[in-house]
C-alpha cells in the first residue's frame, strides 16, 4: 500500500481497517515498549469501529529521550516518517510527534506524558470530541476546569489541582458515568 499524501483536510481524511491499524499499533508498541515506563494504544483504535480515521495510536509515559532512539531508528529504517499537520506544518516536538506508518499509510501520533497526566491524556486522546466536550462541560458545571494534558482538574474556587489515578476517576471527577472506550463517540 502506498502511503497517502499529507496533510489531509478534515473532510478528506481516509479511513483504515481496524485490524490493519491495530496490527501497526501492536508492532510499534512492541518496538517502543522497552523504552517506556508505560505504553498504551489510544485514539479511535480503542473503540470497536470497523474502520478508523487517522489519528492517535498511543501515548507514551516515559522520559522522551529513552524512546527517541527507538523512534529515530523507526524513521531511519523506513518504518515511520514525519507527517505534516492539518496546517501543513511538521509537528515533531518533545511531547508529540506526528508520523505516518509508511507501509500502510496509517497516521501515528506519538505522545509523551508524565505519571500525573497519564490518565487525562489517555481519556482525551481516546476521545471522541463529544466525550471530551461532555467531560469539560460537566467539570465546569461543578466549578472545575479539566486540564487534559496536565495533572487533572483545577478547582476554580481554590486553584487546587485534583489528580486522577484512572480513566474512571476522570469521568467521576467531572460528575459523569464512566464510559468504556467502546462506548465513547
Amino acid at each position: 500500500m502506498t502511503a497517502p499524501a499529507y496533510p489531509f483536510t478534515r473532510a478528506d481524511k481516509p479511513r483504515f481497517p481496524r485490524l490493519v491499524a491495530f496490527e501497526v499499533a501492536r508492532q510499534l508498541v512492541a518496538a517502543l515498549a522497552t523504552s517506556c515506563e508505560r505504553i498504551e494504544i489510544a485514539g479511535s483504535i480503542r473503540t470497536t469501529r470497523p474502520t478508523l480515521p487517522p489519528g492517535e495510536i498511543f501515548p507514551i509515559d516515559a522520559p522522551v529521550n529513552l524512546a527517541r532512539e527507538v523512534i529515530d531508528g523507526l524513521l531511519a529504517g523506513g518504518v515511520l516518517d514525519k507527517r505534516l499537520n492539518i496546517a501543513g506544518v511538521s509537528s515533531w516536538g518533545e511531547k508529540n510527534k506526528l508520523a505516518v506508518h509508511l507501509a500502510s499509510g496509517i497516521p501515528v501520533d506519538l505522545f509523551a506524558t508524565h505519571r500525573h497526566s497519564w490518565w487525562n491524556y489517555l481519556v482525551c486522546r481516546t476521545g471522541g470530541a463529544a466525550t471530551n466536550t461532555r467531560i469539560a462541560t460537566s467539570a465546569q458545571a461543578r466549578g472545575l476546569k479539566w486540564h487534559p494534558y496536565a495533572d487533572g482538574f483545577e478547582d476554580l474556587g481554590t486553584g487546587e489541582i485534583i489528580r486522577v489515578r484512572s480513566e474512571e476517576e476522570v469521568f467521576s471527577t467531572a460528575g459523569l458515568k464512566y464510559l468504556d472506550p467502546t462506548e465513547r463517540d
